[in-house]
């Protein structure tokens, strides 16, 4: 059906419908954009079957981020398919509204200004180095396991305070932890998810009390030890923002440079651009932030009736922005299902945006920017055999292991 011939649906005028895109039915992390596409173009304000709304042009997911009156729980206060004693034990700053998350947010973005972050770069490009000089004389590599998983884990393991050692068991458990941020799409995997949180929380119980007897200037003893105005982080609110740091810095970051590392393999004449102009590589990751995000897809709750491309939707809905879909709206970007590392246009949607706009984004660009600038400086010609990748057990599209094949530089 299309929405031409659709039947009048009241006010909205919307169709209840996946219109391909069933995340229940149809994998949607090998092979997303046609189906994204389609939406889009049937009925970007979409009205799922379940009630929940989703969003697919650039113009109407930049409306509900910068310009509508909404937030990430209802208007009870809720956060969706939780209860109320699980929503007020949830402290994690993405999924607080203000004035809450307001006060989280400036306590925890201490431990992010650029001079912290600056710190880390040497120690993150010394740890890369030493793991592409040790795959180099193979001809073949995991593209996850030897790249994209070691460099955020060296990042946030050193700003967390984190033994590098237990990288792999932390990226294990938070990979199950994502699930909780969506338990109505995915309640068979709940059970998993909440024995991961307890076991990672244990752990990073150990490091938060260290931190309180040892004093230590990697950001857990800062959030530890972070103040303002006369008001410091509970215990719960430190476990928890240091839980969604991992969560959030950990992942995604996979996510960017592994997705990444498959676009300069399908384009191999940009990833020789950026072997002949390392400068390029801040442009190289924000085109692959656009085209192809490890975070697909974001919600957040109307608190009013608002308007989007015609359609009204009522306060307390869910609302999906299908970033994802907005990344590839023509009437935004040029061609854009051509991967370009030159490109300069419109800002693509990867790290939300309004008042939860990625804390973390300066840490995910400079990551990406060393793996991919390291990468073109030692090898050409990445082949990956893509119907061979394995996807992680993750909410967000994060490839568990790329195997890939290269020729060293000379």
């Amino acid at each position: 059906m299309t929405l031409t011939d659709r039947p009048d649906d009241g006010d909205n005028g919307a169709v209840p419908g996946w219109y391909g895109v069933d995340p229940n039915k149809t994998d949607l992390k090998p092979n997303p954009h046609a189906h994204y596409k389609h939406l889009r173009q049937v009925q970007p304000v979409n009205l799922t079957p379940v009630g929940d709304w989703r969003l697919s042009n650039y113009v109407d997911i930049q409306k509900l981020f910068k310009h509508s009156h909404s937030g990430m729980r209802d208007m009870e206060g809720l956060i969706p398919g939780e209860t109320r004693e699980q929503t007020n034990a949830s402290k994690f700053m993405l999924r607080m509204d203000p004035p809450d998350h307001g006060r989280l947010r400036s306590l925890v973005s201490k431990a992010f200004t650029p001079k912290s972050l600056n710190t880390l770069r040497p120690m993150v490009e010394t740890v890369v180095a030493a793991e592409l000089d040790s795959v180099s004389p193979r001809g073949t590599m995991d593209l996850v396991s030897d790249l994209a998983l070691t460099v955020p884990a060296a990042s946030m393991c050193a700003m967390l305070g984190v033994p590098f050692e237990d990288r792999h068991k932390l990226t294990d458990l938070v990979s199950l932890v994502t699930y909780r941020l969506a338990k109505q799409a995915y309640p068979h995997l709940q059970e998993q998810s909440e024995a991961a949180i307890i076991e990672l929380a244990q752990y990073m119980l150990v490091l938060i009390e260290e931190r309180r007897t040892t004093p230590t200037n990697d950001i857990l003893g800062q959030l530890v030890m972070a103040e303002e105005a006369g008001d410091r982080l509970s215990n719960d609110e430190l476990l928890q923002q240091s839980i969604g740091l991992l969560v959030a810095g950990l992942e995604t970051t996979i996510g960017l440079i592994a997705n990444g590392m498959v676009c300069f393999s399908r384009y191999p004449e940009e990833f020789e651009k950026l072997a002949a102009d390392p400068t390029l590589a801040l442009s190289a990751v924000e085109e692959c932030l656009r085209f192809e995000p490890s975070v697909p897809i974001t919600l957040r709750i109307l608190w009013e009736d608002t308007e989007f491309g015609g359609v009204t939707i009522p306060a307390n809905a869910n609302v999906y922005a299908l970033l994802i879909g907005a990344n590839r709206d023509p009437l935004h970007f040029t061609e854009p299902d051509r991967f370009d590392i030159h490109r300069s246009e419109a800002k693509h949607c990867s790290f939300g945006g309004g008042i939860h706009f990625c804390l973390g984004s300066h840490l995910a660009r400079m990551n990406a920017e060393i793996a991919f600038q390291q990468m073109a400086r030692r090898f050409t010609a990445i082949e990956i055999d893509e119907s061979s990748i394995q996807w992680a057990p993750s909410l967000f599209r994060i490839p568990g292991s790329i195997a890939a094949r290269f020729q060293r530089r000379r």
